[in-house]
């Protein structure tokens, strides 16, 4: 029984503790909130310039491809928020480095 217990002893001694357990949790929902929100944010912007872009293609037939630009601005941010989200889940390493919860948070 001893032999038993001094072999968990020596099994608890010889993991290593890198960090929290559950900040890798927040800063994949950081990731995933980044790239979400950001598309959301795309989605409206696409809506509201695709509105203006009718509203012109009526009015202003000519002007058309002037309006266009405001869809692409919107569908950059879809891309930026990617990027980040890219970023966000390749810091995320607890077996490298100890990633605490203000990592996760952060």
């Amino acid at each position: 029984l001893s032999d038993q217990i001094q072999s968990l002893q020596q099994l608890a001694m010889s993991s290593t503790f890198n960090g929290d357990e559950t900040a890798p949790f927040f800063g994949f929902l950081g990731a995933a909130a980044a790239l979400v929100f950001s598309c959301m944010g795309a989605a409206y912007g696409t809506a509201k310039s695709g509105v203006g872009v009718a509203s012109m293609g009526v009015m202003r037939p000519e002007l058309v491809m002037k309006s266009i630009v405001p869809v692409v601005m919107a569908g950059v941010l879809g891309i930026y928020g990617l990027i980040i989200a890219v970023i966000i889940s390749t810091g995320i390493n607890p077996k490298a480095k100890s990633y605490y919860l203000f990592d996760g948070y952060a």
